[in-house]
């Protein structure tokens, strides 16, 4: 039987929201200046620092709309992949990447589910290796830019509703399916699934989590993530072979070079990428 397991991103894989992490590279590629970051900053605050109930998403949703409107779509994907290396990976919890892992091995469909756009998580998700992504919509025009108008707000009851969707187009048995928030905002999805997990909850999930008796793990080191691809032997020899040849010929030429010179010391130069050479 096929499983999935539900991953809230901001807080739950990352030890921050995505988009204050990537409000830097926002700013250099020319989407938002820094009046507007810090703004954005300021109203994602209540929710980094205590949670957010309904009332502040939806604040969050309204401030997300405004801020990108007019932004390219397609720009902003671009940007936010070209800055994974730098801002998002750095941020993850070493813990969540290895429930993630521990998924896959066991055969489960792991899906990032956020509040966040598409746009902005589509890239992380595939740096995470996950299988599906549920994200928040945001209306585009003809020219492909955002109207500023959030069409579907992934958090709450439309998270929820969203990942019951997906499992039952999938046929999944979300009796059998797992779910990770730290977010009172996500009890919806927490109370769906047969195995929910509260992960560094704020005060109000913890409370919940307490009362229905939810497991509670303790996200603390972030890590940045490690490749998938591991270089087969093949691929780690060819420059291993071309590094000696290049440092045996350097050697031969230093040889050639230094015979006219008897009074030079011999050069003596171990196989290497670069020939290193000792009187």
């Amino acid at each position: 039987m096929v499983r999935a397991a539900f991953f809230d991103l901001d807080k739950t894989i990352l030890d921050t929201s995505s988009n204050v992490a990537l409000s830097g590279p926002f700013i250099e590629a020319g989407l938002m200046n820094r009046r507007t970051a810090v703004a954005s900053v300021l109203v994602q605050l209540p929710y980094l620092l205590a949670g957010a109930d309904e009332s502040r998403m939806e604040q969050m949703a309204e401030a997300m709309g405004k801020m990108g409107r007019g932004w390219d779509a397609a720009f902003l994907e671009t940007t936010v992949e070209d800055a994974l290396e730098r801002t998002i990976e750095p941020v993850c919890y070493a813990q969540a990447l290895q429930r993630i892992e521990r998924h896959k091995r066991a055969g489960d469909v792991v899906v990032i589910a956020s509040a966040s756009v598409e746009q902005v998580v589509r890239p992380i998700a595939k740096m995470l290796g996950a299988d599906e992504v549920l994200a928040s919509q945001a209306a585009i025009d003809a020219d492909g830019c955002f109207t500023g108008e959030i069409v579907h707000f992934n958090q709450a009851q439309g998270k929820a509703d969203a990942c019951e969707a997906l499992a039952r187009a999938r046929g999944w048995d979300l009796s059998q399916c797992y779910a990770y928030s730290d977010s009172i905002s996500d009890a919806p999805l927490l109370r769906l699934v047969g195995h929910p997990f509260a992960v560094n909850p704020d005060r109000a999930l913890r409370e919940l989590a307490e009362r229905e008796g939810w497991p509670t793990l303790t996200f603390m080191s972030t890590v940045r993530v490690l490749p998938r691809h591991v270089p087969t032997p093949a691929k780690v020899a060819l420059p291993f072979v071309a590094g000696v040849a290049v440092g045996v010929l350097a050697c031969a030429l230093l040889r050639r070079r230094a015979r006219p010179y008897p009074s030079l010391p011999a050069c003596t130069c171990r196989a290497t990428s670069r020939p290193t050479c000792a009187p």
